[in-house]
């Protein structure tokens, strides 16, 4: 999020600064959001934000980049997403963000639509990385519980740090949609933050949180199967290793107990190294 140490504002629940007019634009939209809203309201809303990060990130350039650095959790996401598809595949991405994900799976030699409510967001990611000859690559506007895609056409969908912006009766309406659009035996690679860093919802734009227990109920509710999860300390080893089968029970039952501790008030170093990452690979049965 933006900011600058001499603004007025204040560090977010992710530990990223959040200005003053951020947190006007999230607590403006925030109810709107979670009743029910138009694609329409939703692209107006983060654009909104866009704009307000873009205004800052650009008028205070070295301040803005020290006070919000790249975050290690991003890069380590995107690696497993990369290892994890195979080259030739077609694939979804379902919020587009900075657009650096799907460009790289398009490098890999994948078919790639990137999708997003933000206009902003979209112009911002051709600009930088569409229109590069030999890529299968386009970057459009989307709606993550109205998929335009035909039924069994993707072999992958992916998306990083959104489920936690829609609520849950939009969540339900998304898994719906991913499970109409992946072909059978195609897989949903998922990110989300854990509830655990900050209780059940974190204010501003992120609308729902899960645990990795309450996710992979509602996955499987919806007809997949939890293939594996990522643990987060072996990737800070340099593996890319999965928890499968009896492994994933463990790290639900150990989540569980650390959320009777209230791990959540506990320091951000601490909860790094011990709660399990929600890095998730839902199949589509055969």
């Amino acid at each position: 999020m933006a900011g600058t140490t001499g603004s007025q504002g204040a560090a977010g629940s992710n530990g990223r600064y959040k200005s003053e007019t951020e947190f006007e634009i999230e607590g403006r939209w925030r109810e709107k959001l979670l009743e029910g809203a138009s694609a329409e309201d939703f692209q107006r809303a983060y654009d909104e934000l866009h704009a307000e990060f873009l205004q800052r990130q650009d008028g205070e350039g070295e301040i803005y980049a020290e006070v919000n650095p790249r975050s290690s959790v991003d890069d380590r996401i995107r690696a497993v997403v990369l290892a994890s598809i195979r080259p030739g595949s077609r694939v979804l991405e379902v919020g587009t963000g900075d657009g650096e994900t799907a460009y790289l799976l398009a490098q890999q030699g994948n078919h790639v639509l990137s999708t997003d409510v933000s206009l902003l967001a979209l112009e911002k990611a051709r600009a930088r990385w569409g229109g590069q000859d030999g890529l299968d690559l386009r970057y459009v506007f989307g709606d993550a519980r109205a998929l335009e895609a035909p039924d069994a056409s993707y072999d992958y969908v992916v998306s990083e740090n959104l489920v936690e912006h829609i609520s849950l009766a939009d969540m339900r309406r998304h898994l719906a949609e991913a499970q109409r659009v992946l072909k059978p035996g195609g897989c949903y690679l998922l990110y989300t933050p854990s509830r655990l860093w900050s209780g059940r919802v974190s204010a501003g734009f992120h609308l729902h949180n899960y645990t990795l227990g309450e996710l992979s109920r509602l996955l499987r509710e919806y007809g997949f199967c939890v293939a594996w999860v990522e643990p987060r300390i072996l990737h800070r080893l340099g593996k890319l290793w999965h928890i499968r089968g009896a492994g994933l029970w463990l790290a639900c039952a150990w989540e569980a107990l650390l959320g009777l501790l209230r791990v959540h008030a506990w320091p951000a170093s601490l909860k790094a190294r011990i709660i399990p990452s929600i890095m998730v690979c839902a199949q589509k049965p055969d």
